[in-house]
């Protein structure tokens, strides 16, 4: 037996604009695979960064020039900036309210994820490199 309720879901009507899209779950995987990757190359990140301190340039290249360690900051820090943009996107469309600002902020979070990937990845092929 059941008692009728006056109950909306929110489906239709007024409240139809506070129903989830279920978007939150693909990205909340999405961000939860990134971090699982994160963890272990942040940790090999910082092992092989905290242990060039002290090396004069040519020790630099050549402990950063091996494929491992070169491989591994790539990734560290192409894969942090896909996490970190992905996480920026989320907020633009949260808290920013005007669709042409939230386009340009979108394209603008997305070009600078690329260009500081980029970066990151031309700035340790550039150590790495033998000379």
């Amino acid at each position: 037996m059941s008692t009728p309720t006056h109950f909306k879901s929110g489906r239709e009507g007024r409240g139809a604009a506070f129903v989830a899209d279920h978007h939150g779950s693909e990205h909340a995987r999405f961000m939860r695979l990134t971090s699982y990757a994160l963890a272990p190359l942040g940790i090999l990140a910082v092992w092989y960064l905290a242990g060039v301190v002290g090396l004069s340039a040519d020790g630099v290249r050549a402990a950063i020039g091996r494929p491992f360690p070169a491989l591994t900051l790539i990734a560290f820090g192409v894969i942090g900036m896909i996490h970190a943009r992905e996480g920026m996107n989320e907020i633009i469309l949260d808290y920013v309210h005007d669709p042409a600002l939230k386009d340009k902020a979108l394209r603008a979070n997305q070009w600078a994820a690329r260009a500081i990937a980029a970066l990151w990845t031309l700035a340790l092929m550039l150590i790495a490199a033998p000379r």
